[in-house]
């Protein structure tokens, strides 16, 4: 669906499309980089592996591109980093190739915090193994997540954290791939 590369005015390219320089790999799955494409890939014998991004942010609006057919991904925010699995605990965008795609889910805590519409999530073009676009953003206790464009997540949560790491997710236990482009970080405020 979404083909360009995406410019993001007043954001940083935090995915350089050549290295995974500025992250840490930690978990399970392997990660490769190719033709400006992040790849990830687990097996049903691989746990949960995450790619961390080096620094923590509050307030942001990240804005990627990602392609997935099958099994479970996403996008992690405002995370910490533990020494067991799941290895994070924290907020997470998800991204998989069902109706779930930028509901919230909270890690290592309460589960679903905010799951999607089906009629809603149905108007956002989203199709399984195509290009999509992703916009997260945190901006104190409030969360907005849009799915090619369309909101779907718009919810305050006072019982979220303020502050961590972003980060990718290799759900582990499945066989699955995910791939991600454009990734930019704005970051609001202070750091």
């Amino acid at each position: 669906m979404i083909a360009a590369t995406v410019l993001v005015l007043g954001a940083t390219k935090i995915f350089d499309g050549k290295t995974l320089n500025g992250w840490e790999i930690v978990g399970g799955g392997k990660w490769t980089v190719s033709r400006g494409v992040l790849k990830g890939e687990c097996s049903k014998a691989d746990d949960q592996g995450i790619l961390l991004y080096e620094k923590p942010v509050k307030d942001f609006t990240a804005h990627l591109q990602f392609k997935i057919a099958g099994g479970n991904s996403g996008f992690y925010f405002r995370a910490e980093k533990i020494n067991e699995q799941p290895l994070v605990k924290g907020m997470q965008a998800e991204i998989d190739a069902i109706e779930d795609v930028a509901g919230i889910w909270e890690t290592a805590g309460r589960g679903w915090v905010f799951k999607p519409d089906a009629a809603l999530h149905a108007t956002s073009g989203f199709k399984p193994g195509a290009w999509s676009r992703l916009d997260v953003s945190a901006i104190g206790t409030h969360y907005t997540v849009k799915l090619n464009g369309k909101t779907i997540t718009d919810i305050d949560d006072p019982k979220g954290r303020l502050e961590g790491r972003v980060a990718l997710q290799l759900h582990g236990g499945m066989d699955m791939v995910v791939e991600f482009k454009d990734v930019w970080l704005e970051q609001k405020g202070g750091r």
